[in-house]
């Protein structure tokens, strides 16, 4: 295949034009000579950059451009060892050090060298007949000020002409008669050249609903290159959990959670781009695949035909391309918007670019991100006659095949997204981007120019540009952002980057080269002569990475090695790590801008740490040891990002000094304001302009003058916590509260705002005139001498929490049109609330001994009243209401009608519920005068607690709805009732029934129950036995625990015949000796025996009962 790397230069020689320029201007007039030398270097620098434009369009002419190839290289990387010898400098001077005579004798020499080199690459650019463009950097700088918004994003989740493909593979996949051969797992693979959409087919088909119907759960697994069992199975075992899993676990620990989620079960997963070279690779994870359900299948998805050889076991499905057709139409909504731009010229040539793209989506998709909106047809001809389409096809190991239309798209990238897109080489094939950490590492390579306006907010104008070109994919995970790179667009990345960026792999073989600036190892032991080979060689890298899925071991003495050699690293990444302690020479990494410490072992950060004046991310997240900051953190003046969990500052007691000085911090979770502490008063917040997010300030009792915070000047804070310590107080403590809260007003954008133990008794104005526009949620808690509250004036309240109010009594008739979720506990003397809530779908309400009354809320959709001792009934009031918005007429809506969920507890006085009922969920828990339920068609859940009797037992009405039931402590229940007809009932829960004796009121009442499939019995010491006419036939889970008098499991045929059984739990049921005397069901996949001496006895090897328990699979027995 043609060499196609291209090399640019342009963003970092545009870079140091910039800097060369304030240091001539600042700190070098202080080294004798200096300045003269970077007058002349800065000469060099514009001179060269008046050619690069037209360096960087003739390297690929097949005349000069090996010669100008090689030409950049050098430029390139003599123009890194500048920036690194100037951003030394720059950090030095700012450190105050430029003065000191040892500095400036050790500088200038180097500066002199360093010049001299550049010098001669400088002259070698005559040899090319380059032509001076006037105006290459401000048409780059005026194309980086004009990005399209990001709403203009295009739907990269689009899909055209699969609909066939998905049809077959679906029908192939849920036939019940499978050709799979006889005791393999079903797998089919989807095979293709890259590009195609293989990932694209399966993902249509994995959320199909046809398939989610037909398979409970279904896992997907991004494989790539690296077939490892133990990743694999940790990402099955994440998506069915959506928990992170450790990577200490070992492998017998991963075999056994997933035999404990998925054993026996049908489960669907799909496993793409994957690559394996042998079938020795796939057995072990295809044994383990076996231990499902019959009905489990694999989709495959893979470039690679050998890969259907070695797994399939069904038909593989080979995908097409995709036709002439659907590419256009692709193409048409990615480049023309509202097709109105589209000329009948822009069409032909279109339809002509689309041809070359040879149905391949991801290749169209390029081409319309490349010319999405422009309608300059000399333009779309060029692009359509560039050689580049004339590149060969051929494929090898070493270079990787890229599609033209891949590489066109890149070419057309302005220089400073180019850099920040090939950067991304260093991430493992499928990682998965976070796009806010992306920007922060692009801004530790100083990649981001902002244009009157933050870095961040530029970087993330950088990513949505490549976003809008299709150079990333966005993906849904638990509805947070997150991307990937198609892995074609990621052999590309890796192809332009060369050799400046690299990936060390465990096992594959590395060529060291100190041309490299960028490296992500992915490696499990960083104690390696690879890795210590990486950390000796390249001591000029500026990235390190470790990404996080690999284990890493790290000892204390090579971290000093390291960090005594990469004396210009920029960003380094050591989470995940086995790291303990960092050594004093971190210090030394006087350029380092991104510092990743999450989930180590760290308990301490060194102090040294705090040299690192240009650092401006610090992530210490997961860092479960580690309770305390460096005392001085306050010098890092440049630290934009302080990353700490909740749990960090839970435990942390105080805050180092002087956090004022971080005036470009955005994330300072918690402020504790100490008045006898200098470098802890709350006028430390005054200049944080930036702090956005959360900030929880506390102890203001403490604060001498309040307005220093200047709270009103922090426009991104979205959430403001406001606490006084709960103590004692006197007047004086009260005026001066009310004093402080006044000042404390915070800007009109803020969110959400929370008073904690607030000591006045009057709000202040800012509260309550309206100032606050936008507000969303507002807590008041423990503000204990308030009398009254007012809400009124805040119109885009949704959430109002009050609790602990003591004196509170009274909440006038405010309007409060966006109240979504109203919370009120512990509010003793409060007598009434507004009575009409319009928009109100949640409400709860906990002991609130004199509230009488609820509103009326007409669209109420949740319901909880807990130890309410003194609301009696439901008063027509509350039964009706009348919106005059939504129903003109005027006609009253019943205020419960649409109720969901209702949850009643400890509310004696109650003596029946609303007439005009309908829940989906009910909880009655200590009501002992409810004596009737509702009737209610879609009732689905219902729970029975602490009820005076079984009376309401009996009330529970016959509907198909129902799936859940739970019965828990009734007094004087001793046989289990019959219940009525309840087709669709699934579960049913009885516990601490301390009087129930038997479970069979009438002869098959629990068997008449057809469709339960778990059944759970806890804490009923009177019961003696399970029926002998046995349990409901579609039993799947039974479990039975702390039942002391039970001794029988029914008679011979009682759980023989649960012939869909799968797991069965018995546990402190002392008096169980055997299983009936047909033993257990074949089905039986799981048991689990606890507490239970006299059974366990005849379980053991040579026990009576072992032989009816040797078929199952998943056996667990407690200690005798």
């Amino acid at each position: 295949m043609a060499e196609i790397a291209s090399i640019f230069v342009s963003p970092i020689v545009s870079k140091l034009t910039e800097t060369v320029a304030t240091l001539i201007n600042e700190e070098f007039a202080a080294i004798k000579g200096s300045k003269k030398e970077l007058e002349k270097l800065s000469s060099n620098l514009i001179t060269i950059a008046a050619v690069l434009e037209d360096a960087e369009k003739k390297q690929m002419d097949a005349a000069c451009g090996r010669s100008l190839k090689v030409w950049l290289s050098k430029l390139k990387d003599i123009a890194f060892d500048v920036e690194d010898i100037l951003d030394t400098f720059a950090t030095e001077a700012h450190l105050s050090k430029v003065r000191r005579i040892p500095f400036r004798i050790r500088m200038a020499p180097e500066i002199k060298q360093i010049l001299t080199k550049f010098d001669l690459i400088a002259e070698e650019k005559s040899n090319f007949g380059l032509s001076v463009s006037t105006d290459a950097a401000r048409s780059d700088s005026q194309s980086q000020n004009h990005f399209p918004l990001t709403n203009s994003f295009v739907d990269t989740t689009d899909v055209l002409g699969r609909d066939s493909d998905k049809d077959k593979l679906i029908d192939q996949m849920l036939s019940n008669e499978s050709d799979s051969r006889e005791g393999d797992v079903s797998v089919i693979p989807i095979t293709g050249m890259g590009g195609l959409g293989k990932t694209t087919l399966a993902q249509l088909i994995f959320n199909n609903e046809r398939v989610k119907e037909h398979f409970e759960y279904r896992m997907w697994v991004c494989v790539t290159i690296d077939f490892n069992l133990q990743r694999i199975l940790r990402g099955i075992i994440e998506f069915h959990t959506q928990m992170e899993v450790s990577n200490n676990l070992s492998m017998d620990s991963l075999l056994a959670r997933f035999k404990d989620i998925l054993a026996g079960k049908d489960f669907l997963l799909v496993l793409d781009d994957v690559w394996v070279d042998n079938y020795q690779d796939w057995e072990p994870l295809g044994n383990i695949l076996k231990l499902g359900g019959k009905g489990t299948r694999v989709l495959v998805t893979s470039r690679s035909t050998k890969v259907s050889d070695i797994m399939a076991t069904q038909t593989p499905y080979t995908l097409q391309d995709l036709p002439h057709q659907e590419c256009w139409s692709l193409f048409k909504k990615i480049a023309f918007k509202d097709h109105k731009n589209m000329s009948s010229e822009l069409e032909s040539i279109g339809r002509e670019i689309v041809g070359k793209c040879n149905g391949l989506p991801l290749a169209v998709k390029a081409m319309g991100g490349l010319l999405r909106g422009n309608v300059d047809v000399d333009k779309w001809k060029g692009i359509l006659r560039d050689s580049i389409w004339e590149l060969e096809d051929e494929k090898s190991l070493n270079k990787p095949k890229i599609l033209p239309a891949l590489k066109l798209s890149y070419d057309h990238l302005p220089s400073y997204l180019k850099q920040c897109y090939s950067y991304c080489s260093i991430f493992p094939k499928a990682y998965v981007f976070d796009r806010k950490e992306l920007v922060k590492l692009w801004m530790a390579q100083a990649f981001i120019q902002p244009r009157g306006q933050s870095a961040e907010e530029t970087g993330r104008e950088y990513f949505d540009e490549l976003l809008t070109r299709s150079f990333f994919q966005t993906l849904d995970i638990d509805n947070k952002e997150r991307y990937r790179m198609h892995d074609l667009i990621h052999e590309l990345a890796v192809s332009v980057s060369s050799p400046q960026c690299c990936q060390v792999m465990d096992h594959k073989s590395f060529v060291f080269s100190q041309q490299c600036r960028h490296i992500s190892l992915l490696y499990q032991d960083l104690e390696s002569p690879t890795c210590k080979q990486v950390f000796k060689t390249c001591n000029k890298l500026r990235t390190l990475l470790l990404p996080s899925e690999y284990l890493k071991s790290l000892g204390g003495q090579t971290l000093d090695q390291m960090f005594r050699s990469l004396k210009y690293i920029r960003a380094l990444d050591l989470s995940s790590s086995s790291l303990t302690e960092l050594p004093d020479s971190v210090g030394e990494l006087k350029l380092l801008r991104y510092l990743d410490l999450s989930r180590t072992e760290i308990k301490k950060l060194p102090n040294s740490v705090c040299k690192l004046w240009n650092l401006q991310t610090l992530k210490l997240l997961g860092c479960l040891w580690l309770f305390e900051l460096p005392k001085d953190l306050g010098k890092m003046v440049n630290l934009i990002y302080l990353e700490l969990d909740d749990m960090f500052w839970f435990k942390c007691r105080e805050l180092p000094p002087r956090m004022g000085n971080l005036t470009r911090l955005q994330n300072l979770h918690a402020f504790r304001v100490l008045s006898s502490t200098p470098g802890h008063g709350i006028g430390e917040l005054k200049d944080m302009a930036d702090l956005t997010g959360k900030l929880h300030i506390s102890n203001l009792e403490n604060a001498v003058n309040a307005a220093e915070a200047k709270l009103n000047q922090k426009e991104s804070l979205q959430m403001l916590l406001l606490e006084w310590t709960d103590k004692d107080f006197n007047q004086e403590d009260e005026v001066r509260a009310e004093r402080d809260l006044n000042h404390l007003q915070p800007h009109s954008n803020l969110k959400g705002l929370a008073l904690h133990h607030f000591k006045g008794s009057n709000f202040p104005s800012w509260m309550t005139s309206g100032l606050l526009q936008n507000l969303r949620t507002l807590t008041l808690s423990h503000c204990i001498k308030c009398t009254t509250i007012s809400v009124g004036q805040l119109p885009r309240l949704r959430e109002l929490c009050i609790k602990g109010m003591l004196e509170l009594e009274e909440w006038p008739e405010d309007q409060c049109p966006t109240l979504n979720r109203l919370q009120i506990s512990t509010c003793p003397k409060l007598r009434k609330v507004p009575n009409l809530m319009l928009n109100l779908t949640v409400l709860k309400i906990k002991k609130c001994d004199s509230l009488k009354a609820l509103p009326m809320a007409p669209y109420l959709m949740f319901l909880i009243l807990t130890d309410n001792l003194v609301l009696e009934d439901w008063h027509e009031g509350m039964l009706t209401a009348v919106d005059e918005q939504r129903n003109p007429v005027g006609q009253p809506r019943p205020s419960l009608i649409g109720v969901l969920e209702l949850k009643l507890q400890n509310c004696p006085n109650i003596q029946a519920l609303p007439r005009i009922f309908f829940p989906q969920k009910l909880e009655i828990r200590g009501c002992v005068q409810v004596t009737a339920l509702p009737f209610s068609q879609r009732l689905q859940h219902l729970a029975l607690e602490m009820c005076s009797s079984d009376a309401l037992l009996r009330e529970i009405p016959s509907t198909n709805s129902l799936y859940s039931l739970v019965i828990s402590k009734i007094s004087n229940l001793t046989c289990f009732p019959k219940l009525p007809h309840l087709p669709g009932l699934k579960s049913l829960y009885i516990s601490e029934c301390e009087d129930l004796s038997s479970l069979s009121e009438e002869e098959g009442s629990l068997k008449s129950l057809s469709s339960l499939q778990l059944l759970s019995i806890r804490g009923c010491p009177k019961l003696e036995a399970l029926p002998d006419v046995g349990l409901p036939t579609a039993l799947e889970g039974l479990m039975i625990g702390s039942c002391s008098s039970l001794s029988s499991l029914g008679s011979k045929q009682t759980l023989k015949s649960l012939h869909s059984l799968t797991d069965m739990y018995l546990e402190d049921c002392p008096l169980i000796q055997s299983f009936p005397e047909d033993g257990l069901p074949s089905s039986l996949k799981h048991l689990e025996i606890r507490g239970c001496p006299l059974l366990t006895e005849q379980c053991q090897e040579e026990g009576e009962e072992r032989p009816k328990i040797s078929h199952v699979t998943d056996l667990e027995i407690g200690s005798i």
